[in-house]
């Protein structure tokens, strides 16, 4: 559901940028229009890593885990990458939207 939430908030927002014509150059409109995109971000950002720790937490209590296709999965490629990466695309994507707004 945040993912939902992350891109049709994020694709509103472009279209606000590409149709937004003179309004945009206000800086109160900007203001807001950034604040929306980090507080926005930063809010996707902890409820996702949070569901990737709980699901982490919750398969670790499972017997067997470790040796089941998920659990060698993950022993190879541990859930911190997937955070780190998740960071990185979050970052990138509103470098980019506050670079459209300034």
């Amino acid at each position: 559901m945040i993912v939902m939430s992350f891109t049709i908030s994020h694709a509103a927002l472009l279209i606000v940028l590409g149709f937004g014509g003179d309004g945009l150059s206000d800086s109160g409109i900007q203001l807001s229009l950034a604040t929306f995109i980090v507080l926005g971000s930063v809010w996707c950002l902890a409820f996702m890593d949070d569901g990737m720790q709980d699901m982490m937490a919750g398969l670790s209590d499972l017997d067997g885990f470790e040796t089941s296709a998920m659990g060698q999965r993950l022993a190879k490629q541990p859930i911190v990458i997937f955070r780190v990466v998740n960071v990185v695309f979050v970052g990138l994507i509103v470098a980019a939207e506050l670079m459209a707004i300034y």
